[in-house]
């Protein structure tokens, strides 16, 4: 093996001594400058493309705090959702009383229970009779004008500032005599 050392050292040693001649530096500056600038402008491929928007997914650390971060989510979605649905139910269970007057029916009420009692030949629970079409006409024709009446008497009442004071010490007056059970 000695010959083949000797032989590979001479050749260096040649190659070595022999000193390239630059007899025009601006061409092979040129050449080079061209070369490279093909470099950077040469195609961009899909899976080069892919490679950069996705190669975050072989780094182990990121995959398992984005999955943690998306189960994280999606539990806050769950739990939102339950309390909008409990928060649903419970206003489904609200009532809702739209009219101004507390504790009186409206007319339309009152007049499609009845309708209901004739129409189904039942009696009315507090007396067993039952009701004729001329006494329920009446009797929605006296709840409509009740209602009018109270109407016109909470009117005079909001205008008239000193009825109302009136009245509100009688309504006290009435709370205090009463025996509270």
């Amino acid at each position: 093996m000695k010959p083949e050392n000797e032989k590979y050292k001479k050749v260096l040693d040649l190659l070595r001594k022999s000193k390239p001649d630059l007899d025009s530096t601006d061409g092979i500056e040129r050449e080079v400058i061209k070369r490279i600038s093909r470099v950077n402008h040469s195609r961009l491929f899909l899976s080069d493309l892919v490679d950069f928007l996705f190669g975050w997914v072989y780094i182990q650390w990121v995959r398992r705090s984005l999955i943690a971060a998306s189960i994280a989510l999606v539990l806050v979605f769950v739990y939102q959702q339950s309390i909008i649905l409990k928060r649903i139910d419970y206003l489904s269970r609200q009532a809702i009383i739209t009219e101004k007057e507390s504790g009186s029916a409206p007319a339309y009420g009152i007049e499609k229970m009845l309708m209901l009692y004739r129409n189904s030949g039942w009696r009315l629970p507090s007396k067993n009779t039952t009701i004729s079409e001329r006494q329920m006409k009446e009797l929605i024709e006296s709840v409509n004008e009740l209602q009018l009446k109270y109407k016109d008497l909470e009117n005079l009442i909001e205008e008239d500032p000193e009825l109302k004071e009136m009245i509100e010490k009688k309504l006290i007056e009435n709370n205090h005599s009463k025996i509270n059970l």
